[in-house]
């Protein structure tokens, strides 16, 4: 029987490796509990595997929250020129702001 972690040879009946203490298959078969570096490595992978969920969401939520503040951006900085008076308003003005034509 060899260690899945590091490898070493390991004699049949062991349940943790003698190099490295990582718990063995048989080990994990007979429900030996893990030492408590163990089981606070799998709680930090755990923890690992939820910020990484957790960041990749927020990473989409900023992206779409990017997207809808560069559209208000040009939507500001675009001009409509009143056909009436020739002021320039804002992209999404409906009626001119100097003279109250429609637009």
């Amino acid at each position: 029987m060899f260690c899945s972690k590091c490898g070493k040879e390991l004699p049949e009946n062991a349940f943790f490796c003698l190099n490295c203490g990582v718990r063995t298959k048989k080990g994990i078969e007979a429900g030996v509990s893990t030492p408590l570096i163990e089981e606070l490595k799998d709680s930090f992978t755990k923890v690992g595997q939820e910020i990484e969920k957790t960041f990749s969401k927020a990473g989409k939520e900023m992206e779409k929250a990017f997207k809808t503040a560069r559209e208000k951006i040009r939507e500001s900085t675009v001009r409509i020129i009143c056909p009436k008076c020739r002021a320039k308003n804002l992209g999404n003005a409906k009626y001119c702001y100097n003279c109250g034509e429609e637009l």
